[in-house]
């Protein structure tokens, strides 16, 4: 009896020791949530295609490198840049810690230059990278760089838009240029050939962004096709755009609407905008306005002639507030009617 009484003080002593080893025993390893920094360099050089920058992943336990892929970061910048860094190796590639992972990007536009400057931040992706044990490092920014090329120049850039406002007898010519950092001079040529014959006024620009440029030409033929592209020239060079036509309208015809936006928007009025183009007779011109495009009432007449584009502007009142509308300008003469497109504004 006593032996087994000396057995069961045994069996007693031996679980409480192992209660207490189990208690005092230190924290497991692999407890916390691995860890990520990125390491990044300044872009300072114009004309690199790509960027590559470092991450170091860090845990208790083992990073898991088979986990790392082209979805872990994103690169975020100026202008809405947004990419996936493209994965490209690992410093070991077993599990372990740490472990430096290399990603690269394509720089926007396809090459680093000034129109590119300004800060991009590294963003690790959740639930992207992880330790042996199933945890994942964290969603966040993890590092940042800035991106300082110098302004370059060098000869100006040009595209040709094509023409608008096309009437009988004129027409609106239409461009865009970067002055690509020096003074630039900015004109239209323009004729009845790839030949073209005339010019528009110059028009001086600076700058390293694109501006658009526009021209009003006169005097043309009815009926007739014309030739015409921007040019443009610094102390660099000069460049031009490519040939666009357009064709003149006859003498006389249907009249051409245009409806423009809505201005003076109020909760109860507003001013309706449009323009047209007679064509050479006698032209009526309203407003059809409503809260569908079935529209329901109309602005007074206005009286038009002539074969240019001209302003047309109606106000209007009792509206209902934070009601969006719908409207048109019209415009009739002997040879029929035209509708602009639909256009709409919303009171506050």
């Amino acid at each position: 009896m006593q032996q087994d009484e000396r057995n069961i003080v045994k069996t007693k002593i031996i679980l409480i020791s192992a209660f207490l080893a189990i208690v005092i025993m230190p924290a497991t390893s692999n407890a916390e949530n691995p860890t990520a920094i990125a390491t990044t360099t300044n872009v300072t050089a114009p004309g690199g295609t790509s960027y590559s920058f470092t991450v170091r992943y860090s845990d208790d336990g083992a990073i898991d490198v088979g986990t790392l892929d082209n979805n872990d970061v994103r690169v975020s910048g100026p202008g809405g840049f947004n990419v996936a860094a493209a994965f490209v190796s690992v410093d070991v590639n077993t599990n372990g810690t740490p472990r430096i992972a290399t990603y690269s990007i394509a720089a926007p536009g396809g090459s680093w230059d000034f129109a590119d400057n300004g800060t991009y931040n590294v963003v690790m992706q959740a639930f992207q990278v992880f330790d042996g044990v199933g945890h994942s490092v964290a969603a966040g920014n993890i590092g940042s760089f800035t991106v300082m090329v110098a302004t370059q120049t060098g000869p100006p850039f040009v595209t040709t838009k094509s023409g608008t406002n096309v009437a009988s007898f004129s027409s609106r010519l239409n461009g865009s240029v970067d002055p690509h950092g020096l003074t630039t001079i900015v004109y239209f040529q323009y004729g009845a050939t790839t030949r073209y014959g005339l010019t528009t006024p110059i028009q001086s620009k600076t700058g390293n962004t694109y501006q658009n440029v526009t021209a009003n030409i006169g005097n043309l033929t009815a009926s007739t096709t014309y030739h015409f592209r921007i040019a443009a020239t610094n102390s660099s060079g000069t460049r031009y755009g490519s040939d666009k036509t357009f064709t003149t309208l006859s003498v006389t015809g249907l009249p051409v609407a245009i409806t423009n936006p809505a201005t003076n928007v109020t909760s109860s009025s507003v001013t309706l905008k449009g323009s047209v183009d007679p064509h050479g007779l006698t032209t009526n011109v309203h407003f059809q306005y409503g809260t569908t495009t079935s529209y329901g009432h109309i602005t007074a007449n206005q009286g038009k002639t002539g074969n240019v584009y001209q302003n047309v502007a109606a106000n209007i009142s009792s509206l209902n507030s934070q009601t969006t509308y719908h409207f048109r300008i019209v415009a009739t003469n002997s040879r029929g009617t035209r509708y602009g497109s639909d256009r709409t504004f919303t009171t506050p």
